[in-house]
């Protein structure tokens, strides 16, 4: 594509190597296509070497919503974590188009949770921030960000019953995020199993749906929270699973590519089979033949975009939930 069929915006961006254990620091440019159905390219420039890291290249895994400051794109393994822009027009271009907001969902609305994602997700609006908290019963904080996000809120708005979902100011939602010992992590590590939207279904759009599923078979949702994996984080946190799933490495890559959504999930009896049979099996068009109506065959892609990650052992839940909620919170 030649530039005229192209829009193109700048951003300061870092990336942090844990070898080195500096922080890089880079320009990058990212090349959105003007005709739908392209993928977003992006070209980086390091700043210190003074010369070209990445020559302009497609990014199918990206899309234009991925950035935004303060955020986290992956790049050829590397997370950039996008700073500031390089400069006014393209803070002009993207702050004029994209709005975000905060909100929060009621108490008495948690059981439609799943509901009140699905319309944001059906509105084009993406969910950068999430996490559950105790305030006078389960309330869900949420940062949105879209093009016309103030318009679609509306829409999103009126599609739900009156109250179950509020904006608020970004400083107040903010302390269900940063406020850890007013608003502790809700998990309990008992009974309890790991469940991970994993990050292809979450820019797919299927939180919402995959969320009612989960409740729709019975399982409470007593944590939850967006969480972008580190590669070293995605490493440890699925180590058990190397040397057994031949595609390991894979699902390392997948799982540090983006934010992913976890929940510790609770329910009487065996939580850890009853939710490894709601998935379904690892493999997709396995789980399409045998089990049509598992959350892989509705939703996943391949064997390593299977939509989501459950325990596979029981030993291994409280662990692994663990992790999630009490080392990463």
């Amino acid at each position: 594509m030649s530039f005229a069929d192209v829009a193109t915006y700048g951003f300061n961006a870092e990336w942090f190597s844990p070898q080195a254990e500096m922080t890089n620091k880079y320009e990058l440019t990212l090349f959105v296509a003007k005709k739908a159905g392209q993928p977003v390219e992006v070209s980086i420039f390091d700043i210190k070497s003074r010369r070209p890291f990445l020559k302009r290249t497609p990014q199918p895994d990206l899309r234009m919503e991925d950035f935004h400051l303060g955020g986290t794109v992956t790049i050829h393994a590397r997370q950039m974590k996008l700073t500031s822009y390089l400069d006014e027009r393209t803070r002009n271009a993207i702050e004029g188009t994209r709005d975000n907001f905060s909100a929060v969902t009621a108490p008495q609305a948690f059981p439609r949770l799943g509901a009140i994602l699905s319309a944001i997700e059906g509105a084009g609006l993406v969910v950068t921030k999430l996490r559950l908290v105790n305030d006078g019963g389960p309330v869900v904080a949420l940062q949105v960000v879209g093009k016309g996000a103030a318009a679609k809120w509306e829409s999103v708005a009126s599609s739900l019953p009156e109250g179950d979902l509020s904006t608020v100011p970004d400083e107040e939602v903010a302390e269900y995020f940063d406020e850890k010992g007013r608003f502790p992590c809700t998990a309990v590590f008992e009974n309890c199993t790991l469940g991970v939207v994993r990050p292809h279904a979450v820019k797919a759009g299927c939180c919402g749906e995959i969320v009612s599923a989960i409740a729709g078979a019975g399982f409470e949702i007593s944590a939850m929270k967006m969480v972008h994996l580190t590669r070293n984080h995605a490493t440890e946190a699925f180590e058990v699973y190397q040397g057994v799933l031949p595609h390991y490495a894979a699902v390392v890559e997948e799982m540090s590519g983006a934010p992913c959504l976890a929940m510790e999930l609770r329910k009487a009896g065996r939580v850890v089979e009853d939710f490894r049979t709601l998935c379904g099996p690892l493999d997709v068009e396995m789980a399409s033949h045998l089990r049509p109506q598992s959350l892989r065959a509705r939703f996943g892609k391949d064997l390593v975009r299977n939509a989501v990650h459950s325990t596979d052992l029981e030993g291994d839940a409280e662990m692994e939930v663990r992790y999630f909620f009490e080392l990463l919170d």
